[in-house]
């Protein structure tokens, strides 16, 4: 079976909590701790000194406009990039599998806000690993591409295309938010970060098991970004900057629908392919969206919340990056040993949701 040998985190060193975000727009912490569990997130060093700008500003919408159109202080130029993270967490789940980056065979890598518009965050990795050989297939399923580079992994490792293959969930995203009331809904519960593992293919009843992953473009307008996308004609302008079309859009209670519903769907559907039950799960490794998200899940199925491994009041929600920073943690905390049955699981953008069976 194909097995995670190595896994590795990597997160911003500033750290925003609930205080700061209510300096810069009608919030407290209370009200975000109340709707999504979120105490504190780490975000790049850039947003963390906009924000701490944007507290003191007197006009803080102005401010927030003259940061989209001309950057801080007129600097557009980012001092930690999606790459930067994507690459500590990549070397840490390396060494902790014992090998060299040379000793890859692939790299399947996703991240929503690449470094460049193209190539995209794998190839850009893949670089700065020192390869100039070693395929890297990037993905852009948000906040479900970790599950999904899992299951893709697994499947050309089953065919027998590759034997270690490096899967990274890599968000830098807080930079894209509007941090005065206009953004709120989204800005409070974003944040940056990266994880990584080496998946290995061995011998024995422990790895993947199984995958399941779906998708439906008909609700592309509960969570979408056009940022640089062609559609729009430049794909960047000042009028798309000004229309508010460079920001990320979402509507929260769709969102909220649609992701209990999903993974619900999802977490019976990889329990019954298995022939087990939800019983039989030792650990439940979600993606970290909202807390609320998690207990009605849990509710709806009857899971004790202390079955579910969680770490967003520490984190918030860093998209790809959030499923592998929360396997490393709960590795970490001993919340999985050998032997458990763990599943991962995940829903974001498309919409796009999927989970993973794992014997460890």
């Amino acid at each position: 079976m194909n097995r995670i040998v190595g896994t590795g985190i990597a997160v911003p060193p500033t750290v925003v909590d609930n205080g700061l975000l209510s300096r810069c727009m009608s919030t407290t912490d209370e009200w975000i701790v109340q709707r999504s569990g979120i105490r504190q997130r780490h975000v790049s060093p850039d947003t963390w000194r906009m924000l701490q700008r944007l507290a003191e500003a007197p006009d803080k919408p102005a401010f927030m406009d003259s940061v989209f159109a001309q950057g801080l202080d007129g600097c557009i130029d980012s001092s930690m990039t999606v790459t930067d993270l994507a690459l500590e967490a990549s070397a840490m789940a390396l060494k902790a599998a014992g090998i060299r980056a040379q000793e890859l065979d692939c790299i399947v890598e996703s991240s929503t806000l690449p470094d460049l518009a193209y190539p995209h965050t794998g190839c850009v990795l893949q670089g700065r690993l020192g390869l100039t050989s070693t395929p890297a297939i990037s993905l852009q399923q948000g906040c479900a591409g970790f599950v999904y580079g899992l299951a893709i992994a697994d499947q050309m490792m089953r065919g027998g295309m590759y034997r270690q293959v490096l899967v990274v969930g890599a968000e830098l995203l807080s930079s894209a938010f509007d941090y005065t009331d206009r953004g709120r809904d989204m800005a409070v519960l974003f944040a940056d970060g990266a994880g990584a593992a080496v998946v290995r293919a061995e011998t024995g009843n422990r790895g993947v098991i199984s995958s399941h992953l779906h998708s439906d473009g008909t609700m592309i307008d509960a969570l979408s970004g056009e940022l640089c996308g062609s559609s729009t004609f430049p794909p960047v302008s000042k009028k798309k900057i000004d229309d508010g079309r460079a920001r990320p859009r979402m509507n929260g209670r769709q969102v909220f629908v649609h992701a209990v519903r999903r993974f619900r769907e999802v977490i019976l559907e990889c329990v019954e392919a298995n022939g087990i039950t939800l019983g039989d799960v030792d650990r439940f490794v979600v993606h970290q969206a909202n807390l609320r998200i998690i207990e009605a899940v849990g509710d709806a199925l009857g899971i004790p919340p202390d079955r579910f491994f969680n770490n967003i009041e520490r984190f918030g929600n860093t998209a790809a990056a959030s499923v592998p920073i929360a396997l490393h943690e709960a590795l970490a905390a001993g919340a999985i040993r050998d032997g458990d049955l763990v599943m991962l699981a995940s829903f974001g953008t498309g919409l796009s949701w999927g989970a993973n069976m794992i014997r460890w």
